[in-house]
């Protein structure tokens, strides 16, 4: 039995943001030119196409008011019966398995120590972010903005038919931004999907850490004869595991929109310099000899190994940085090496050469007080280090790696080791000292097979290689395969997050490459489509007058940092992406490499430069070089921060070095023929002969990996990128390559 059961127009009346009355106006889910009238409304409907084609169903809807309806809204609603609590309920970027999981009421930064949840076997805790609820009987119902979600779109897997859906509008109307919301009954036996205009979420909204902030949207005063018009295409298909449906909505989240056009910006060469020269002048701290994560003189903003940049821009600086940046990046890594632990992990935060835990509890009567350590933090840790010794093998072999260097990488995967044996899971949260697990679960963890991986390769030692392999498999069963990442960031509690679906891909590649075995490119796969949900598929609207509206800032290829920090971000945290050509090559699947130019392409827009500043917030213009990690679609921080910045100097920049550091500017398929810019360059590839121009005011330097898909189809490594053909091209030259 199909339980998607009919298709409404409804119109909700308000009292300032509580609902008065809500009446539906029926609709005939397949009548096209159909016109229904229903008290004081009529709807005209157009529609096209088949729920089961390809092309999925396109379904207009005009209302038109016939009386005065104050405070209204009206939407196009989707009826189901026989519903369960078991269905998969998707809205990308901001809702994975409709959330439902157990719930803490904590004030931002949630810290665990104030929760009496500890142990290996925590469940998955969430702080109060839109959700369904987790229990019967209870009000169960989210509602969201369309700007809250990476791509406005509802996907429901229907366990017991094994049918998935997919219902995709736009951002809004003339009216403003649009909303989506969906809404259960008390038994959980039936719901409401539907997505309105103007966008009004009633009674209460989100901000942070809380879903009881009074709403501040209002409906709009209709009079006689006005009109707005939603349309949403709508998709029906057999689902048996939630990765059908991520591959459904990887095919159809850009249906109907222009391709791509990456915003204008600089090339990464000029990026790069104005970055090297930034963080040179303002993250070099020289007393301690290390590049800080920051630059303000603040806790967090010193030095934090891993997820926000430490012990990560120093690759960057590595690789492409001058002899000065070269020698600083090295400092660095003895730094932090300097700053294990007697477990083999790193110490997470030092602030003025005094060493921190990473809880944000400061309460003097905390569990385990300067001990909590993020286990997330460690993992990239060990995977940067081990591209840190890779690199220097191959492009500074003369260069001998101190002893201390090498024991200390052992030991922190000895660490990791010890983890598996001992709980069979990495955790969440460990005990600095002791290296013992103080939170289980999440996989925020995720990277640690990668590092583990590289590590067996780098000391040929098969019980880095063992664990690797036999932890990925575990953070796939565990996550991946259910269609939820959770809790690499370290203020989230265990919510789904964007950043652990990137390291589960990361880690899976990795294992790809070392071991040649096609189970891992298949779960690299998989990982990579559920990253790609946390990707925005559009260029939203900004408001009017807003920073990012005035700087015409694209928005496609950003991506949302998870459930709770409703923000999207200038690129992966805090990775390249690399791991996305990477299983281009072995796929030939151009959708990976697409999602690649978004993400990095549009990177350079979000710099602060001395010739188009950035404002933050504040009121003042963010130093060049900086960039913030909002992208403020949500109004989680308020309507007011809606496209506007935190002035701080944030992770992201390290994503930007690294993109420069670690892709190719230019990617092209010696085999098709076809060819891809990431880089800000033109490119035209006629009978062998590659022309580049350089339409911007500045230099470029740019990346150009050509291959046959024969040569693509052997691993690239951990740093392939230092044999890449480099071609300078000054501003408005075209410069002629044979390919």
């Amino acid at each position: 039995m199909e339980s998607l059961v009919a298709y409404a127009g409804s119109v909700t009346r308000y009292r300032g943001s509580e609902i008065l009355e809500t009446f539906d106006i029926p609709l005939h889910r397949e009548a096209s030119n159909q016109t229904v009238l229903s008290r004081d409304w009529s709807a005209q409907v157009n529609i096209a196409g088949s729920v089961d084609h390809p092309d999925g169903q396109l379904m207009d809807v005009q209302f038109r008011s016939h009386g005065i309806s104050d405070e209204s809204a009206v939407a196009i609603s989707f009826l189901w019966n026989e519903w369960s609590a078991h269905n998969y309920v998707l809205v990308p970027g901001a809702i994975y398995a409709g959330n439902r999981f157990e719930v803490r009421q904590l004030s931002y930064a949630p810290c665990w120590s104030r929760l009496s949840d500890i142990g290996p076997d925590v469940p998955q805790l969430i702080t109060d972010v839109p959700r369904l609820s987790l229990q019967e009987g209870v009000p169960s119902a989210l509602h969201l903005l369309t700007g809250d979600a990476a791509t406005p779109a509802v996907g429901i897997i229907d366990a017991a038919s094994a049918t998935g859906w997919l219902f995709v509008t736009q951002q809004g109307t003339a009216l403003g931004d649009g909303s989506i919301h969906v809404a259960e009954n008390d038994d959980r036996s039936s719901a409401r999907i539907s997505f309105q205009a103007p966008g009004v979420r009633p009674s209460v909204k989100y901000e942070m850490t809380t879903t009881k902030v009074p709403s501040t949207d209002r409906g709009h005063d209709f009079k006689p004869g006005d009109t707005v018009e939603l349309s949403c295409r709508i998709y029906r298909f057999p689902c048996p595991s939630v990765q059908t449906l991520f591959e459904r909505f990887a095919a159809v989240r850009q249906a109907g929109l222009s391709p791509v056009e990456l915003a204008r910006s600089l090339p990464f060469s000029a990026a790069w310099q104005i970055q090297e020269r930034k963080y040179n002048a303002m993250n070099w701290n020289a007393e301690r000899g290390y590049y800080a994560v920051g630059t303000i003189d603040m806790k967090h903003q010193d030095w934090q190994v891993g997820w926000v940049g430490g012990g990560m821009s120093s690759l960057a600086m590595l690789l492409e940085g001058s002899e000065v940046s070269v020698s600083r990046a090295l400092q660095t890594l003895g730094f932090l090496f300097s700053s294990q632990a007697e477990s083999g992990f790193f110490r997470g935060v030092c602030y003025k050469g005094q060493w921190y835990g990473d809880e944000f509890n400061d309460a003097p009567d905390r569990l385990y007080p300067e001990q909590w350590h993020i286990l997330r933090k460690s993992a990239d840790a060990l995977y940067f280090i081990m591209k840190h010794l890779f690199v220097l093998q191959e492009v500074r072999p003369a260069f001998a790696i101190p002893d201390a260097w090498l024991d200390g990488t052992r030991r922190l995967a000895n660490a990791f080791v010890r983890l598996w044996h001992k709980y069979g899971q990495f955790g969440q949260w460990v005990h600095t000292a002791t290296g013992d697990i103080i939170i289980g679960g999440s996989a925020g963890g995720g990277i640690a097979p990668a590092g583990l991986a590289l590590c067996g390769k780098y000391f040929n030692e098969s019980s880095y290689t063992a664990i690797a392999g036999r932890s990925a498999r575990y953070y796939y069963e565990q996550f991946t395969a259910k269609g939820i990442t959770t809790g690499g960031p370290g203020e989230i509690l265990q919510g789904p997050d964007s950043e652990s679906a990137f390291a589960l891909l990361e880690s899976y590649i990795v294992l790809y490459e070392t071991s040649g075995d096609g189970q891992w490119l298949a779960m690299a796969e998989e990982a990579a489509l559920q990253a790609m949900t946390w990707c925005v598929s559009y260029d939203f609207r900004f408001p009017e007058g807003s920073t990012f509206a005035q700087l015409g800032i694209r928005t496609t290829g950003s991506v949302i940092a998870n459930v709770q920090n409703k923000h999207s971000a200038p690129g992966i945290c805090t990775l390249s992406g690399d791991s996305l050509l990477k299983l281009y090559r072995a796929t030939s699947n151009q959708r990976y490499l697409g999602l690649l130019r978004e993400i990095a392409g549009n990177l350079p827009q979000y710099l602060s430069r001395a010739d188009r500043p950035v404002r933050g917030w504040e009121g003042w213009d963010m130093p060049p070089g900086y960039m913030s990690e909002r992208v403020n679609m949500s109004d989680w921080e308020g309507q007011a921060n809606v496209g506007e910045v935190i002035p701080y100097s944030c992770w992201c920049e390290v994503s930007l070095m690294l993109s420069y550091a670690e892709l190719p500017g230019i990617y092209v398929n010696k085999t098709t023929g076809s060819l891809t810019a990431i880089d800000q360059v033109e490119c035209l590839l006629e009978e062998g002969q590659l022309r580049i121009t350089n339409t911007s005011a500045l230099p470029a330097e740019v990346k150009l990996l050509a291959e046959t898909e024969e040569e693509a189809a052997q691993p690239l490594g951990p740093c392939g990128y230092v044999q890449w053909k480099r071609i300078k091209v000054n501003p408005g030259e075209t410069v002629k390559v044979i390919i």
